[in-house]
C-alpha cells in the first residue's frame, strides 16, 4: 500500500510538472492564433533553419527541496529562485544564469554572448532570432540595440500567446520533468543552479533541438485543428 501511494504521488507530480502556466485565451486571441498559425505554415522553414530561439525561466525550490517553475511577478530579488536563460539553435545551444531580474542591459549582454556569435557559422553572416513578448524584449533600449545590430540580427515575428509553440518552453518543461522524476532536492540557490545546468546538459542535445524545431509545424497544425486552443 505504501509503495502504491508513493507511485501515485510521483505520478501526480509528473503530471503537474508537464503543465506550463497559460493564461486563459479569449475568443479573439484564439482566432488570432489560428490566423497566425496558417500564415507561419506557409513558410515554416524560416522558423527552423539558421534560427535561434531565446527564452528565460525562473526555477524555485520549496522548503522540502522540491523544484518547480516560478510564474509569479518578477522582483529585483526573489528568494529561493534562480533565473535561467537559454538559447536553442541547430548551430549551437547554450544556457546562462541571470542574477536578479532580467533587464535591457542583461538581455543585450546575453544576445552578445550567445546569439550574435552564431552568425559566424551561417553563409549570410546573419542570424535569425525569435523571442516572446516579455516586456524587456521590446524596451526602448532593446529597440535601439536591434537597430544598431540589424546587419547581423534578424528578428522574426512571433505571435502573442504562442508559448505552447515556443521550442524553449518545451525545454523548460522537459527539464522539470527530469528533475521531478529523479526526485532531485535542493536547499540553496547555488545548488539549484547546479542542478538546472546539469539537467540542461542532459536534455538539450542536438537531437532534442532538431526534434523540437521540426515539431513547430506539427504544433501549428494542431493550433488550427483545435481552433486556437493551447496544444501543450
Amino acid at each position: 500500500m505504501l509503495l502504491f501511494r508513493r507511485i501515485s504521488e510521483v505520478t501526480q507530480q509528473l503530471v503537474s510538472s508537464t503543465k506550463m502556466f497559460r493564461p486563459e485565451l479569449s475568443l479573439e486571441q484564439k482566432i488570432s492564433r489560428v490566423s497566425a498559425s496558417k500564415t507561419m505554415l506557409k513558410n515554416v522553414e524560416k522558423f527552423t533553419m539558421n534560427v535561434a530561439y531565446g527564452d528565460s525561466q525562473r526555477f524555485m525550490f520549496e522548503e522540502n527541496g522540491t523544484i518547480s517553475l516560478y510564474h509569479k511577478s518578477e522582483k529585483e530579488k526573489i528568494p529561493s529562485t534562480v533565473l535561467a536563460w537559454s538559447c536553442m539553435s541547430t548551430i549551437n545551444s547554450s544556457i546562462s544564469r541571470v542574477d536578479g531580474r532580467l533587464d535591457s542591459t542583461k538581455y543585450s549582454n546575453l544576445l552578445e554572448q550567445h546569439v550574435l556569435p552564431l552568425r559566424q557559422k551561417t553563409t549570410s553572416n546573419m542570424i535569425q532570432y525569435v523571442h516572446d513578448w516579455f516586456p524587456v524584449h521590446y524596451s526602448t533600449a532593446m529597440k535601439k540595440y536591434y537597430s544598431e545590430h540589424k546587419k547581423w540580427l534578424i528578428l522574426l515575428d512571433w505571435p502573442r500567446c504562442f508559448g505552447d509553440v515556443m521550442p524553449v518552453e518545451s525545454l523548460w518543461k522537459e527539464m522539470l520533468n527530469e528533475l521531478t522524476e529523479k526526485n532531485v532536492k535542493v536547499f540553496s540557490e547555488q545548488r539549484l543552479w547546479e542542478e538546472i545546468n546539469k539537467v540542461w546538459q542532459k536534455v538539450c542535445t542536438e537531437d532534442f533541438v532538431h526534434r523540437r524545431l521540426n515539431d513547430i509545424s506539427v504544433s501549428l497544425e494542431r493550433v488550427v485543428k483545435k481552433n486556437g486552443d493551447y496544444v501543450d
